[in-house]
């Protein structure tokens, strides 16, 4: 089982990823976190296997932010979350693990998490 953190600001946005991934047999959420404060607070205790970061979290600098995830969840693959299309290309200049969508459908959402969870080797190169 992997255990995922949820970093998101919209509450309704959250509560739809919690019912996607609770769903899951092999998805367990061990945390939520509606700031950039609250994540460093609770995920760098849990050490999850992923955390799905909401790109527009209130309080998120990517350069602190993701430098400082990175040190304390060493293991965890950080996904970023966004609709916007154009995010996609500073969540790789950040070198996080993977961008979803939040607009694709629960089944793309669920397929896209997994292709980032069996490793770089379905991630393009940049």
């Amino acid at each position: 089982m992997k255990t995922v953190f949820l970093a998101e600001g919209e509450r309704h946005v959250l509560e739809a990823l919690r019912l996607v991934l609770e769903q899951q047999t092999d998805f367990e959420i061990i945390g939520e976190a509606r700031s950039a404060e609250g994540l460093l607070a609770y995920a760098c205790k849990l050490s999850p296997d992923a955390i799905l970061l909401d790109w527009d979290l209130p309080g998120f600098h990517p350069q602190r932010l993701i430098s400082t995830l990175r040190e304390c969840c060493p293991v965890a693959k950080i996904v970023a979350l966004s609709v916007k299309p154009e995010h996609e290309k500073l969540t790789r200049q950040y070198g996080l693990d993977g961008f979803i969508s939040k607009q694709l459908p629960p089944e793309s959402f669920l397929a896209s998490l997994n292709v980032i969870f069996e490793g770089t080797k379905n991630k393009k190169e940049t």
